[in-house]
């Protein structure tokens, strides 16, 4: 009886309820509005149309118009083309059948919108699109609950800045919707395209060599065979300058779930080699690739809403036990949804201002309430722009992720699987990570490079640089023992005979020159920096070899002097300053030349592509270009042949020098064989650094300066070992100089014994003489003054020639010359053929 009364109770109510509904019902106007789709997937047609219905059920059910019912009166499924007649027929006959209809709900194809837009502006109707964000239709009357694809621009661009992405390429297909997208962003980011209708067997040219990064800017079937394609070059090796499994592959967030697969986007109609891919193997291609979604995600999917459901209430309801996260991001159902929803908010605004519905201007007050909505939906908030387009702030980007027995975000699985997953949102124009997302989760190890040629600035080799410096400092400390040595022995016989005061000028130009050395390992972005540093290395070169190669100059021009053709009435030898001066106009030269072709030729640091270290490819099979900064002006080669023209000048006279000086029997001041061996080396030297110059200089900056700093270095090492090495081993044979003045054996030969025997009658000689000269002039001296002709006095001529060229007798220059120390008779007195070295 209970159950009976129960059962009685809920039925009245029911009725009751019938009852006023349909009396409230038929109380209301019919508005009535049409639904056209152009879905290409079938899954996105079938949730469209539930969506549709469920949204006109239920803002009827809920009362949310006082004096209407939304009726969904007639549905078209148009073809997803351009200007179709019998498209356009079908529309036409559509817009015109009764019951009269005020709005067309739909139109997701771009090219059926685009045409059907044109012609519902013919007929007075109000269109509202749930899925198409071309770009041309901003123009248009249309109101569209989908974004512009304009922000797939903005994702594109944040992405790109953030991972340093320089360089991208764009693969469009050839349709509207896809090349207005093109157009705008090769604007925005350096980008390059290739547009293609379909893929066949001329699709190569579509990878540029070097591009990493790619955008498919197309549908999913395109998309397909274009990651095919790349598949078999890659398995096959045919193509050794791309590395297509290093490509970073950019899709469209809306493709389907599992896309890429032959059950999901079917490509039976097409039977070439790009058509037999397995699933595994685009898997494979799109590992560590992106997906960017300019779609809106609703903000809290159980959070309320302004049209009766939750966006999981309604997920629910359309997807049934399908809970996935790509119910959002690829259905476009909640769009379809919210679209019926945006109609029925307007038209009950213009119910509130009396507007009749058959007014010619009903739907010009109808689009204008629109424009002014404000609710939020199961797709997330809606608002729309002037032109009709929903407004979009927060973007998102996807990555392809294979999980296999890894923990990425607290996501794991031991058997593996491959999905689609949210890893960051771009707003404001910045991109930022979500949740636990990084470089290292998303990449898997570094950012991918976009292909661009990578850039550095070449310093001089780590380890020709400590081989130098180790090489170099072992030089200076050698010219500071060489220095040490002439400053610990400078009075000394031997050492005095070398001039060490003029030695000190040979060590400093030498260490000048491999002081230079050092600064070929400095290599700065900085110009200025390198400026100074190039001038510093080109001035202490230049300025150290004329110290050096002008100071054996001068010191082997002296000995020529005293040594050729001796005779009373030669002046006195050059003094050391004079050889100073000479050497310092040698200097002057240099300083002076440097000034004029700095001023002339622009002398400033200037960038030169190393050749030696760039379009060598990296890890990522990426070329390389590297730089170096170095001080050289314009016509940089011609001012510096000129300049070791003058230095050959220098070294070719001391070469004829030593040549004239190489029979002179004192050993320590013959340097005819060292200077020669000298000058053959350095002019061999001279000749590698000329042609390195021209063939080396910049572009390739280790060989150049490694073969540069060789010459230097062994110059620097020959001056010093054949100038002072000898001296220092006659200083250790001879360590008091007794035998300074015996003919050195290697000149005279060994076989004559008589040579020193007649020297040293000769020296007895001399002493004798000089006694007899000191007995005359004390003679002189005491004797009273007499105007005897017979003993006429000395000439002071005469007297300083006694006086000055005895205190240093000399070999004789030539051992096929004589010269007589017993003098010749000369106006009674004896005169002294003597002469003095250093």
């Amino acid at each position: 009886l209970i159950i009976l009364i129960e059962m009685f109770r809920y039925c009245l109510q029911t009725a009751i309820l019938l009852y006023v509904t349909a009396i409230s019902y038929a109380a209301k106007s019919p508005f009535y509005f049409g639904h056209v789709y152009t879905i290409p997937y079938s899954s996105n047609a079938t949730e469209a149309l539930a969506a549709v219905q469920l949204a006109s059920d239920t803002i009827n059910n809920i009362s949310l118009l006082n004096n209407y019912n939304v009726i969904l009166t007639s549905t078209l499924k148009a073809q997803c083309q351009k200007s179709v007649k019998s498209q356009l027929d079908a529309f036409i006959a559509f817009a015109t059948a009764s019951p009269t209809k005020l709005t067309a709900i739909g139109g997701g194809c771009p090219a059926a919108t685009e045409s059907t837009a044109a012609l519902s502006s013919y007929f007075n109707l109000l269109q509202i699109s749930y899925d198409t964000g071309a770009i041309s239709l901003s123009n248009t009357n249309v109101i569209r609950t989908y974004p512009s694809d304009k922000r797939l621009i903005d994702i594109i661009t944040s992405v790109a800045k953030y991972y340093g992405w320089k360089k991208i390429h764009l693969i469009t297909q050839d349709e509207a919707v896809f090349t207005d997208v093109s157009v705008l962003m090769k604007q925005a980011v350096n980008s390059s395209e290739a547009i293609i209708q379909s893929i066949d067997t001329q699709i190569s040219d579509i990878f540029p060599v070097e591009t990493r990064i790619f955008v498919l800017n197309m549908y999913p079937l395109i998309a397909r065979r274009v990651l095919c394609y790349a598949a078999q070059q890659n398995a096959a090796g045919l193509d050794p300058s791309h590395y297509y499994v290093q490509y970073v592959w950019i899709t469209l967030g809306w493709y389907p779930q599992q896309w890429w697969t032959r059950a999901v986007t079917p490509d039976s109609q097409y039977t070439d080699t790009f058509s037999v891919c397995s699933d595994a193997a685009l898997q494979a291609m799109l590992h560590w690739s992106l997906a960017i979604n300019h779609r809106p995600q609703p903000l809290d999917t159980t959070g309320k809403t302004d049209v009766n459901y939750t966006s999981a209430q309604f997920q629910k309801l359309i997807a049934g036990s399908n809970t996935s996260d790509y119910f959002f991001q690829t259905s476009i159902a909640p769009f379809a949804y919210d679209a019926v929803f945006a109609l029925a908010f307007a038209v009950k605004s213009v119910d509130k201002m009396n507007i009749n519905p058959n007014a010619s201007n009903f739907t010009t007050y109808l689009r204008n309430e629109m424009l002014k909505l404000n609710f939020t939906g199961v797709s997330g908030p809606v608002t729309f722009d002037s032109n009709g387009t929903r407004i979009q702030t927060s973007l998102q980007v996807l990555t392809y992720r294979n999980y296999v027995g890894s923990v990425i975000c607290g996501t794991a699985s031991s058997t593996g699987y491959f999905e689609r997953v949210a890893i960051g949102t771009v707003s404001n124009g910045e991109f930022k990570y979500i949740s636990c997302e990084s470089n290292q989760t998303v990449w898997g190890s570094l950012v991918p490079p976009d292909g661009s040629r990578t850039t550095g600035l070449t310093v001089v080799a780590l380890p020709l640089f400590i081989i130098y410096a180790i090489l170099t400092s072992l030089g200076i400390l050698f010219a500071l023992f060489c220095a040490l040595f002439n400053i610990i022995n400078h009075n000394h016989k031997i050492v005095r005979l070398t001039s060490p005061n003029l030695n000190y000028v040979i060590i400093l130009g030498v260490s000048l020159m491999l002081f230079s050395i050092y600064l070929y390992s400095i290599s700065s972005s900085d110009f200025t920096v390198q400026t100074i540093v190039g001038m510093i290395r080109l001035w202490t070169q230049a300025v150290g070899f004329s110290l050096c190669f002008g100071m054996i100059l001068a010191k082997v021009w002296r000995v020529f002097y005293i040594f050729h053709n001796p005779s009373a009435t030669k002046k006195t030898p050059p003094k050391d300053w004079q050889l100073f001066l000479f050497v310092m106009v040698l200097v002057a030269i240099d300083i002076i030349y440097l000034i004029v072709a700095q001023l002339l030729d622009d002398y400033s640091a200037k960038k030169s592509l190393d050749l030696e270290t760039s379009n060598a490819r990296d890890e990522n099979y990426v070329l390389t270009t590297n730089y170096y900064v170095e001080i050289r002006g314009n016509k940089e080669k011609i001012w510096k042949t000129l300049l070791y023209v003058f230095k050959a000048l220098v070294q070719g006279i001391a070469f004829g020098l030593a040549i004239a000086t190489r029979k002179v029997h004192i050993r320590v001041l013959n340097d005819a064989k060292e200077i020669s061996a000298i000058i053959y080396t350095t002019t061999v030297l001279l000749l590698i650094s000329v042609v390195g110059l021209f063939v080396l200089s910049g572009k390739y900056l280790n060989a150049f300066a490694g073969v540069f700093s060789m010459c230097l270095m062994i110059v620097c090492y020959v001056v010093l070992f054949f100038l002072f090495i000898p001296k220092m081993w006659i200083f250790y044979k001879d360590p008091k100089g007794e035998s300074i003045f015996e003919r050195s054996n290697s000149v005279s030969g060994s076989g004559d014994q008589n040579d020193s025997i007649k020297l040293k009658k000769m020296e007895k000689r001399v002493k004798e003489l000089e006694a007899s000269l000191t007995e005359h002039e004390k003679n002189k001296i005491n004797r009273k003054p007499s105007n005897s002709p017979s003993t006429p006095p000395a000439s002071p001529k005469e007297k300083a020639v006694f006086e000055d060229e005895i205190k240093m007798p000399e070999l004789p220059s030539s051992p096929t010359k004589k010269v007589s120390f017993a003098g010749e008779e000369e106006a009674g007195h004896n005169k002294c053929g003597v002469y003095s070295g250093d």
